[in-house]
């Protein structure tokens, strides 16, 4: 008897770490860490610069965009606690919020756009806005979100008991949008507006340790944030080449 009220006592314990993630539980271990968006610098770089210079002016973006922090939605789910058994199933959606990235994402527009133009800008860029033409930025949409899912049961008999579960997470959407307006003399001289969307792995790798697996899950959704902007950096300076091309 003894024996047995052990096993049973001891497969509580199992059943309760392994049970049904708790979006309280994925929110917490999501937002524990920050992760850096490391823009890449991998376009051909342009040694010959003609003699147009631009100045980076004002980089608008509106803060309520996105969450200060990342959010776990429950969307639908059950379960069901029985004296022998207890199963669950849940669907959750993970939407990241700005504490998911290291850094500040106007500060890192504005940095990465410099480095990008120094690099393949076909024009130069001007550190103390004394040049005629200037750029004024708008980030107009960002978003990342994507699914987490749970699913297990646990059953206890007099002489067996076992367990089976699944958490899996993604795949994850992330959606940048960023305009600009190109100015010569505060005057609007050409202007274009840019999308890019990622999508992440899934990640369905079995995880002894589902924190690992919601750290994994946000490091993902980073990567494609980082994904969005470079794709869309490295086409507004090609754009403002095409357009100092045709002046």
């Amino acid at each position: 008897m003894r024996k047995i009220t052990f096993v049973f006592i001891s497969l509580l314990i199992i059943t309760s770490t392994i049970s049904c993630t708790s979006t309280k539980t994925i929110q917490k271990n999501m937002n524990l860490n920050s992760y850096s968006l490391a823009y890449i610098m991998d376009s051909d770089p342009i040694e010959n610069k003609s003699h147009y210079s631009l100045y980076i002016d004002t980089i608008n973006f509106d803060n309520n965009q996105i969450n200060d922090t990342t959010k776990v939605i429950r969307e639908k789910g059950w379960f069901v606690p029985l004296v022998f058994i207890n199963m669950w199933d849940s669907q959750n959606k993970c939407i990241a919020g700005k504490t998911l990235m290291q850094e500040e994402m106007t500060t890192f527009l504005r940095e990465s756009l410099s480095d990008e133009i120094d690099r393949s800008g076909a024009f130069m860029l001007d550190s103390k806005c004394d040049s005629a033409y200037k750029i004024e930025i708008s980030i107009d949409e960002i978003k990342t979100e994507g699914p987490y899912h749970s699913s297990g049961f646990f059953y206890f008999a007099i002489y067996a008991a076992g367990y089976s579960y699944s958490d899996n997470a993604g795949p994850a959407i992330s959606n940048l949008t960023i305009s600009y307006k190109l100015k010569k003399n505060n005057k609007i001289v050409h202007s274009n507006k840019f999308s890019s969307e990622r999508m992440t792995e899934p990640i369905a790798t079995r995880y002894n340790n589902t924190k690992l697996l919601q750290k994994d899950y946000a490091i993902s959704m980073v990567e494609a944030t980082s994904y969005n902007f470079k794709n869309i950096i490295e086409k507004i300076v090609l754009d403002i080449n095409s357009y100092f091309d045709r002046t």
